[in-house]
């Protein structure tokens, strides 16, 4: 992704970049050691999402070094946001420490282990699940509940019950989560100046990208010579993921297959690679291989070989999210004459075009039970998000003041360093884009920090491709968007997200099983009826235990 863009998509889609964790060697006090870490204790006179301490209430939390973008002189402790929260809060962040990102896991472990964790860390679920069974953390239900802003718990609810299912343990409320944004599913990027070349129309079914797809090998529409345009590649694993490219998925997903995800069939977990409607997907993939419609080099491929495809212009479609991959964008340098758009294709027999719902869960942002004002961190996030996103009179002045001095500064330099963002917040910014374009007023977007977007797109539409960054600002922002919120995207209910006991010690044996499988079945190399075979040896082998354990999560 170029740069320019990377700037405004990273704050809702990137994973968690930076965590904090610390011994407490601050200001701040402890609680008694015999602490319940519940509500009662918190002091009800600030429990509430702005009311500033008297007195100055201090926080530690710990850093990966390098992943600051600071101005001279700034800070993880000193920046414009940390300072914003202690001039609204009257909250001070200090650092206890900075680790390497290759230590940080090592820190963890070693602070949990010594019983003294920090007043805030960033942790994901395995961490989370530790924190909890040592009796570390604070129960933050009440505190969410009276603190959190409503800037705030707007975008948390616009995931439903399903984000915060991740972090309650018991009913109780151990966390408040990082969020991913939906609709990062894989879209079909298409060449459509070869489509029009050869008289093809956009294709929809599996059937017609297929066709295309031979089409654009057999007829060769770039000009690239006998044998040298690729109809489809992928990656070495087969299927991708949420928020990837290049995977087979919603090939898969034609079938009812969801490789790699784990689907909820009427309340029971099924892993979707041992799922029977993955033969005939592989079949299908199979005859494609042996046709030369899906490249025959795909299980070699490294990523700068796929993008180098496209960039080379070999490659007219790809499967991939809403924003251009980087071969897409050297396509266009190359040949300003190459044009692409978005389809959200292949659709099944019913339209729809499925995928798994994907894990809303980026990160869990915890608070140590020795930790005397745990609502303190919820505050802190209040008014960094305010900040960070110009929510109010006060916020708007920060916002701009570090839009100005600090332009590169993200979630991640805050003193709560976690990502929030609606669930639907690239849906909003298309609805907001397309009525300020129409109307030609920017005032139009309520989002904040899209004016430079909107402006993009207009210089985009004056004069096409005459920048390369402003022609993919709307091939992300509009035509790939578009793509990805399509009205016929039907989702389908996740089991599980996450690692179970057994998963630590057998889940990398039954992926690369799996992997090996799908490999050889599609290059030939193996019968699809053997598909069975490893159907039973991948339960034989852990994975019956590890549905046995999400089963019982599921219905405790």
């Amino acid at each position: 992704m170029p740069k320019k863009l990377l700037l405004f998509v990273t704050a809702t889609i990137l994973v968690l970049s930076s965590a904090a964790c610390s011994q407490d060697n601050s200001d701040s006090t402890e609680t008694p050691s015999n602490s319940t870490g519940s509500s009662e204790e918190v002091d009800t006179a600030v429990l509430d999402p702005y009311t500033p301490y008297k007195e100055t209430v201090s926080f530690t939390k710990g850093v990966i070094k390098g992943s600051e973008n600071f101005p001279e002189g700034d800070s993880f402790s000193n920046n414009d946001y940390t300072r914003y929260v202690k001039e609204q809060m009257n909250i001070e962040t200090k650092i206890a420490w900075e680790v390497d990102r290759n230590n940080y896991d090592q820190k963890i472990a070693l602070s949990i282990a010594s019983q003294e964790i920090p007043d805030m860390m960033v942790v994901d679920r395995k961490t989370f699940k530790q924190l909890i069974d040592n009796d570390l953390i604070w129960d933050m239900t009440d505190i969410y509940e009276k603190t959190i802003s409503p800037f705030l718990r707007k975008q948390y609810d616009s995931y439903g019950e399903r984000l915060f299912k991740e972090v309650t343990v018991d009913g109780k409320l151990m966390g408040i989560p990082a969020t991913n944004i939906g609709y990062c599913q894989n879209v079909l990027w298409i060449r459509k100046d070869w489509l029009e070349k050869l008289n093809l129309e956009v294709p929809k079914t599996l059937d017609e990208v297929l066709n295309v797809a031979k089409q654009f090998i057999e007829k060769d529409p770039g000009g690239n010579g006998a044998g040298k345009t690729v109809g489809l590649t992928t990656v070495d694993t087969v299927f991708s993921g949420y928020n990837s490219r290049f995977g087979l998925d919603t090939i898969f997903s034609v079938f009812g297959a969801y490789p790699g995800s784990w689907v909820n069939q009427d309340g029971k977990p099924v892993y979707g690679s041992v799922m029977s409607e993955m033969k005939p997907a592989l079949t299908l993939m199979r005859d494609l291989y042996k046709q030369g419609i899906l490249d025959k080099e795909f299980a070699i491929r490294k990523g700068e070989d796929r993008e180098a495809l496209l960039a080379s212009g070999q490659l007219g479609m790809y499967f991939g999210v809403w924003w251009p991959a980087g071969g897409q964008t050297a396509a266009v340098t190359n040949n300003p004459d190459a044009d692409w758009i978005a389809v959200s294709a292949p659709i099944n027999e019913d339209g729809k075009l499925t995928t798994v719902e994907n894990d809303p869960l980026a990160g869990i942002v915890v608070v140590s039970k020795k930790f005397k004002h745990p609502e303190a961190i919820v505050k802190a996030l209040n008014a960094g998000y305010d900040s960070l996103r110009g929510n109010g009179e006060a916020g708007a002045a920060s916002y701009e003041h570090w839009n100005k001095n600090s332009p590169g500064m993200g979630w991640g330099t805050m003193p709560i360093p976690i990502a929030i963002d609606y669930n639907n917040a690239i849906e909003v910014l298309l609805d907001d884009l397309n009525r300020a374009l129409e109307a030609d007023d920017p005032s139009l977007i309520t989002l904040k920090g899209f004016t430079g977007t909107f402006d993009r797109i207009k210089a985009n539409r004056a004069n096409p491709k005459a920048d390369i960054n402003m022609y993919l600002e709307e091939q992300a922002r509009i035509v790939g968007t578009a793509a990805a919120v399509d009205e016929n995207l039907e989702l389908v209910p996740a089991a599980f997200f996450g690692q179970t006991d057994t998963m630590t010690t057998k889940w990398s044996n039954l992926r690369k099983l799996e992997t090996e499988m799908m490999i050889q079945t599609i290059m030939g190399e193996r019968s699809i009826e053997d598909f069975d075979k490893f159907v039973t040896q991948w339960y034989a082998i852990g994975g019956q235990e590890i549905t046995n354990e999400i089963a019982a999560q599921m219905n405790p």
